[in-house]
Parts: C-alpha cells; structure tokens; sequence
C-alpha cells in the first residue's frame, strides 16, 4: 500500500516527471535525494473551497487516494511516504475542475537493510488491513547494535524504514502520526516518519552516567527533554490523558540471599546491588514525573527466590546502564498497559512468571499506585483451564478484558531440547478472568510448532488482537535448536511475524529476518497501523 503525508519537505528532482499537460493546477512529483520512498507532489488551486483528490497509482493498479478534510487554496503540497522501492507512479490531482497527472519513479533500497521475507499465505482481504511496523536489530556481538524500523505493506514490500545507531524497542503509532519507540534502554524518540525529525526524551543514565556506547556514539542528544528518572526501557505509551507512560529501574542493596544463588564463594555476605523496575508516567510537553511506581514495595526480592533464574538474575544483562557496579537483574518488567475499565496498569514482570496490576487513579476501592492483583502462577487468581505463561511479554488488554500476552515459555515443565517430541515453544496466548470469583481461564492459544519445525523464541515477543480478527503474533527472538540437540539446524537466532486467523489458526502472513550464513537478528515487537500519515486526511485504498 502506498501512503501520502502532508507536509513540505526537501527535494531533488531524482525521479521527478514533468506534467502531461499544462492548466491551473501546476502540478509536479519529486523524489527526496535524502530517502528513495519518500517525496512531495505541489500544485496550485485557485478557491478555498477546494478538496482536492490526490491519486498516487502504479502500474500494477495498486495506491491510494487522498482528501484532506480542510478545504484550502493557493499552493498545496502532498508528500508522497510508504512507496514501494523502484517503481513509477502516475500521480493525479483532480481539483478547481480540472485533472492533471504526472508521474514519479522511486528509487532503490540501500543494500544494507534487514534480510527481510515474507510469505503471503492467503489472499490479502485475509490479513486485517494496514502496513506491519517493526523493529530489527542484528545480534552481532561486536557493539555494534544498531537498529532498523521498517513497514511493510500486505503484499511484503517494505514501503519505509529509518535507521540509528543504537539498538530499538516497542515502536508504535502515536495519535498525531508520529512513530514513537524506545532507544536502546536509556529514552525514547518520537519520529517524524516524513523528515526523521524527532523529539527525545531521555532518563539520567542516557544523560549522565552512561552517555556514550563502546564505540564513543552519544545514546541521545543534548537537547533531550531530561525525564527525572534512570531510564526507559522496553515500552514507552500514551495514556488517553496526553502524558506518556514507560518503564525505568532503581537499584537497592538487599542482604539475605544464599551464597549458591550465583555461586558466590565463601566470602560471600549474602547482599547484592539489586535492580527493580519501576513504572514512570509523565509530560511529553517538559519531562516531569507525574507518577513513579517501584516494584520493591510490591514483592520481596527474598520472597521470590523459588522461581529466580540463576541464569537471569545474576547475568551482565544491566552492566551497560550501572556500568559502576554489578546490578542483579531481578524483575526484568518487559511490558506495562492500561487498562481503563479496571483502573490498573497491568505491568509484565518477566523474571517473575508474573503480571502486576497497579491501581492507576485514585478510586473507591483504594488510592492510585497500590499492588491490586498479581497474575499468573503463585498469583491471586486460580487458573480453571489452561497453562500458565512463562517469562512473558507484551500484554495487551481487548476490549472484551481479556487479556492477550506473548507466552516465551523459558523452563516450561516437561519439555526438554533434548526430546524431540517434547521440545520446548512459545505461542500467543488470550486468557478471561474473572475478578469476583478470582479465577483465570484460558479460553485461546496460537502455537506453530511441530515435531519438525519447533517454534521458540526465548526472550522478546508480542501478541496483538486485531480489528480484521487476525492475531499479529511476533516470534522475535526465535532460536534454532542448540548444536547438540537431536533437532539441531545450525543455531540462528531470527525474527519471525506471523499473522494468524483467530478462528481457523491458519496463517495469513509470514515475515523472516534471517541470515543464515551471518548475523542472528531479533524483533522486539510489531505493529500493525492504519496508514503513516496523520490525521485530517480521507484516504482511500486503490487496489489492482
């Protein structure tokens, strides 16, 4: 699908046509030299009652049609954004009565992008409508973590794509047409899609303590609105008030733990510099901390030994952040929602098996920030039907207050990746709770995995419902079966997005970022988002 933009823009006369005919309209299409798929059409009208219809059509029949709501008059500018690479359109402007039409060619895609593909399993009015927005970032273990956002419409192509330095989490449409999405653990960037113009936030550590990575490249600018906060990691969101909310970590020194934990050695006080997420909500407009929320005043770290990961708690996960000391990664919270009708934030705590609802607005039963429910195994809720999620990710609540979550499945009981049969999977899972009886079901589940093609992604993942009534489930972190595994194909790290029918399972859409011959890649999460054009236009799909 291809998209227009409002807005003026820098541009070169790269792939530019001259208009067909001459008229009052005093139309032209260029492609911007600074990015091949992006580009303005200009004309003229003469009436402020004028909304002129803008056709943007290849040859193949496929494009768009855009209106703007407004009426205006006088010289007018369309930005073509979302083309598909390599391809001349026919632009036509219907406007003041008269019809001109031009035509623009955009150029190449640079070679170095993702290694995307996709497999369109099922006809297009299969797959719920839009363009898929996601992430990719190469595990390459030299530092060099840089991060790619791209879109893609139904068909596969990629139609945008931006690219920085360091690495991209939790990218998403915002309500004024921006891309907005979290960088590389320390802020968040709220993108211009036409310009690659931003507005950053960012939290102390991004400013102060960790300012630049081992390649000497600044995390973020200096003119970043400072959020009173150490960081922002996995998810930044708007809340329907205008603030953002996002998550951030402290740390606390907590005494009591066992010396074989992260078998410390006789010397061993039993005390570590512990890190605790915490739940920041604040004004996009100067930075300020509107509510600041930490997990240690809901669970106790000592409490929590029973279903700690030696592996997780006592890695480096957290060194590039505290670079001064050696924090724990405790919590690891990967995922915060609001949702209203229940008045909580439910927050995803990964290395806990657990879901936390935190009652966001004063109420009845209680005063804003106060721990309500705790979700999944040894929580307050008895599961009726189903299995529980494991270290999970990206919760999301519908509309219906089911909740859909990412299940990663990491120390799922009875499977083994030594036991082809039993081998270990991740999948999309829908869950009804029920807040009286305090009981949880599990009424939905997508799993891809068979006994020739396991489907485990161990750590990042998302599960979207959407409207079309397809699932957008992210298998991001997809890993192949260790070497010595029976099932063993080489082990790759690789993204994967699938888009399944809810009520059948089938697969619609299928799309890969995979090297098999060099780097892994993961991708955090995706998005599937009506257009990436603001607001105050009519758009109308043209399809072949």
């Amino acid at each position: 699908m291809l998209v227009a933009m409002l807005g003026i823009g820098a541009c070169s006369d790269v792939g530019g046509g001259a208009p067909e005919q001459e008229g009052s309209l005093d139309l032209t299409a260029e492609i911007s030299a600074q990015h091949p798929l992006r580009g303005d059409i200009t004309f003229s009208t003469t009436t402020d009652d004028t909304r002129p219809r803008v056709e943007i059509v290849s040859p193949s029949g496929h494009g768009v049609a855009v209106t703007p709501i407004d009426a205006v008059a006088g010289e007018q500018a369309v930005p073509i954004l979302g083309a598909r690479p390599d391809t001349t359109y026919t632009v036509t402007v219907t406007a003041d009565g008269t019809t001109q039409s031009t035509e623009v060619t955009t150029g190449s895609l640079p070679g170095d992008l993702p290694p995307v593909e996709v497999e369109v399993e099922a006809e297009a009015d299969a797959m719920s409508p839009g363009l898929t927005l996601f992430d990719a970032v190469p595990i390459n273990g030299n530092g060099a973590n840089d991060g790619h956002l791209l879109a893609v419409d139904p068909a596969g192509e990629i139609v945008w794509y931006y690219r920085q330095a360091h690495s991209i989490q939790d990218s998403r449409r915002t309500s004024a047409g921006d891309i907005l999405f979290i960088n590389h653990e320390v802020g968040a960037r709220q993108l211009d899609p036409l310009t690659d113009d931003f507005v950053e936030f960012s939290g102390v550590t991004g400013l102060e303590t960790a300012p630049e990575d081992e390649q000497g490249r600044k995390y973020v600018g200096p003119d970043a609105i400072r959020v009173d906060t150490d960081q922002m990691h996995h998810e930044v969101a708007e809340l329907p008030n205008g603030n953002l909310v996002t998550l951030s970590r402290e740390v606390r020194t907590v005494e009591g733990f066992p010396d074989d934990l992260c078998e410390e050695g006789d010397d061993f006080d039993g005390s570590y510099e512990v890190g605790a997420d915490t739940v920041v909500e604040f004004s996009p407009e100067t930075g300020e901390v509107v509510h600041e929320w930490s997990l240690f005043d809901y669970v106790d770290p000592l409490e929590s030994l029973d279903v700690l990961s030696a592996g997780s708690f006592c890695g480096t996960y957290l060194d590039p952040v505290y670079p001064d000391m050696s924090a724990r990664d405790w919590t690891h919270a990967n995922g915060v929602v609001l949702d209203e009708a229940r008045n909580v934030l439910w927050v995803s705590v990964r290395h806990l098996n657990q879901l936390l609802a935190i009652r966001y607005a004063d109420d009845d039963a209680g005063t804003a920030g106060e721990l309500v429910w705790k979700l999944g195994e040894g929580g307050d809720f008895d599961l009726t039907e189903g299995e529980w999620f494991l270290y999970q990710h990206a919760p999301q609540v519908l509309p219906d207050g089911t909740l859909m979550i990412y299940d990663n499945g990491n120390g799922r009981a009875g499977t083994s990746f030594d036991d082809p049969a039993e081998y270990p999977y991740s999948r999309a899972v829908q869950y009804e709770l029920d807040t009286d009886a305090m009981t949880a079901r599990q009424v939905w589940e997508s799993r891809l995995d068979t006994p020739d093609s396991p489907v485990y992604a161990p750590f990042v993942g998302d599960a979207d419902m959407l409207d079309g009534g397809t699932v957008l489930v992210t298998h991001g972190g997809q890993t192949d079966p260790p070497a010595d595994s029976p099932r063993a194909e080489g082990v790759t790290v690789w993204g994967r997005i699938v888009e399944v029918d809810y009520d059948s399972g089938d697969v619609v859409f299928d799309l890969r970022v995979r090297d098999d011959g060099g780097e892994g890649w993961r991708i955090y999460r995706s998005e599937r988002i009506p257009t990436l054009y603001p607001d105050g236009y009519e758009v109308e799909t043209i399809s072949p």
